[in-house]
């Protein structure tokens, strides 16, 4: 007896396990001369999870879903206009496993959208639709015409506003309630950079100093959000160390996608940002804790590992390079020189306002002991060629297409300049660019 109770529960689990929900239903594009381009949906619950193509003929669609315990999806539309721009729609969705068959009706008007086939939904769909059109006046806006403050605090007024109206179910309240947490503090980031842009002094009071914003953001709907590992760790309390902050992230979040969705984030920014001249071996030793207590992936040990190249006197890495015409180079070729090493890409604006005072440094040093080298982190090819005609750069320009020497030397941002001695060791990882007068001056006194 107890037998088959046992494989009674082992085929419920299983049939759990693969339930699906089928979804089928319409889209309705009120403006005749727009067209629906593409259409995904992805599973928010579950990390890692890919977006499937929904196929759809004349505006008509039924795909199978893989269900979750939680029932959040997402359902990204992308229409096409009638010149030929392409706007997108993001939208959330509550299906619980309770019912394993829907018939999702949506319209599409200009930039609203509606799909209330339940209250949850129609809830959802007006939220989306309201908070939409503050995140335009933000995002969209080139200037602060508006009281900023009054423009965040719009995003509580219409949550507040919209639940009243529709009464959703507690956990589409309290996914919703996250929800406007993550579009209030992008809008804030938004604000504060364009305060900053403009050389004007951020008003203490433009913050998003929530009280329960930890509770909020440690909760298991959170997983829905790609922001939340950013916004959880910048509430996170005032002056822990890396291990704390590591430490109150396990106790704070109970759902397991979500402690290591956080986890990564920290651990990216500790390795990321580690000042490795300080104390390599140190700095080694926390993380090598830290990951045999909570059980996380080696290669995060690696990975710290092999920003040993970015110590004073650290060898240049062994990597591969390609000049234009496909030929293999070594660092190797500048032992004997100093070798002042530009990091660039032929996208970035930065980078290319400085290569007419490389190529003037270049032409104008006197020292024969410094030798230049300007490395492409293109993953286009064919880009970083026209640039290079385009600009007639001449000298050693080579290609790292996968983009090793960022990872090797901790480079997060580009341009980057970095100095090497004779022997081929660092000198500097961040040296002065080439628009800046000491930079010759410096390579003038090198022997």
């Amino acid at each position: 007896m107890k037998l088959q109770i046992a494989i009674l529960l082992a085929l419920i689990y299983a049939c759990t396990l693969n339930a699906q929900l089928t979804v089928t239903g319409r889209i309705i594009v009120k403006n005749n001369t727009d067209s629906i381009h593409e259409m995904t949906i992805k599973n928010m619950m579950m990390k890692n999870t890919s977006y499937t193509p929904v196929q759809n003929n004349n505006n008509v669609f039924k795909i199978k879903l893989s269900s979750v315990n939680n029932g959040f999806y997402k359902l990204n539309i992308i229409v096409r206009k009638e010149d030929s721009n392409k706007y997108p729609f993001s939208i959330p969705l509550y299906m619980p496993d309770s019912i394993r068959t829907y018939n999702l009706d949506i319209q599409v008007d200009n930039e609203k959208i509606l799909y209330g086939f339940d209250n949850d939904n129609a809830f959802l769909a007006e939220y989306y639709n309201q908070a939409h059109t503050i995140n335009k006046k933000v995002w969209a806006s080139t200037s602060l015409s508006e009281n900023p403050l009054e423009l965040i605090n719009q995003y509580d007024s219409i949550l507040n506003k919209v639940l009243i109206q529709y009464k959703p179910s507690k956990d589409v309240e309290l996914y919703a309630r996250i929800w406007n947490f993550i579009e209030k503090s992008k809008s804030i980031k938004a604000i504060q950079f364009m305060y900053r842009r403009d050389g004007k002094a951020i008003p203490h009071r433009l913050d998003n100093e929530a009280k329960d914003a930890i509770i909020l953001l440690a909760n298991k709907y959170a997983i829905c959000f790609n922001e939340t590992p950013m916004f959880f760790c910048e509430h996170l309390p005032k002056g822990m160390s890396f291990e704390e902050k590591l430490d109150y992230t396990y106790e704070k979040i109970e759902d397991k996608n979500l402690q290591e969705s956080v986890a990564e984030y920290l651990l990216r920014n500790y390795i990321s940002f580690y000042d490795y001249n300080k104390d390599f071996s140190k700095g080694l030793s926390i993380l090598e804790k830290c990951i045999h207590k909570y059980s996380l992936s080696e290669e995060y040990i690696n990975d710290f590992k092999k920003k040993k190249y970015t110590i004073d006197g650290a060898p240049f890495p062994d990597i591969t390079f390609y000049d234009s015409e496909g030929k293999e180079h070594t660092f190797e070729e500048f032992k004997g020189y100093y070798v002042y090493i530009d990091i660039w890409a032929s996208w970035c604006v930065p980078c290319c306002k400085e290569i007419p005072h490389l190529q003037t440094l270049e032409k104008e040093l006197k020292n024969p002991a410094v030798k230049f080298l300007s490395i492409s982190i293109d993953r286009n090819e064919k880009s970083w060629k026209k640039k290079i005609d385009d600009m007639n750069l001449y000298g050693n320009q080579w290609l790292n297409k996968n983009n090793e020497i960022s990872s090797r030397l901790n480079i997060t941002a580009i341009p980057r300049f970095l100095l090497y001695d004779k022997n081929g060791k660092l000198m500097n990882i961040d040296a002065f660019r080439p628009s800046n007068p000491q930079t010759k001056e410096i390579l003038e006194k090198l022997k």
